[in-house]
């Protein structure tokens, strides 16, 4: 099996965390472009805004399977998504968690996130696609590629 690792194009910040910058279409755009070159047989991608929009511009050029999964999504930082990162840091500091121990409300630590990347790997593995292009987060694809080393 081939695996191909692609983070989502530029994104905005705040409300607008969620899509991407026009930067971030161009690169969508760019990338579709390099894969064109390839055969992919699969495109596995997270189900956030970002990554759909991604994907959407690489799969324009593919004749592959498509799944959409949140298992590839990036940690999850609940009751504090889209919000500024001064909210964050002020709720880490307060909880006297270290940051990797720090679960938000309806949110994820860093081990959940972890967790949920070993859980993608093992469904992986099961795969017959000969080659798989997953279009993800940074967080993601380190977990990922820690994993796989």
């Amino acid at each position: 099996m081939e695996l191909y690792l692609v983070r989502h194009g530029n994104r905005g910040h705040g409300e607008e965390i969620d899509t991407l910058t026009e930067v971030g279409l161009e690169q969508a755009k760019r990338t579709a472009e390099y894969f064109r070159k390839l055969k992919i047989d699969k495109i596995i991608s997270g189900d956030s805004r970002r990554t759909r929009l991604t994907t959407e511009e690489i799969v324009k050029s593919q004749q592959c399977k498509l799944e959409y999964t949140p298992l590839v999504n990036e940690q999850s930082m609940g009751i504090f998504e889209g919000k500024a990162s001064k909210e964050y840091e002020l709720a880490l500091k307060e909880s006297r968690l270290k940051p990797s121990d720090f679960r938000p409300e309806n949110g994820e630590n860093l081990e959940d996130a972890y967790n949920r990347t070993k859980l993608f790997l093992q469904n992986l593995k099961k795969e017959d696609s000969k080659n798989i292009l997953v279009v993800s987060h940074s967080g993601f694809i380190a977990h990922l590629i820690t994993l796989l080393l």
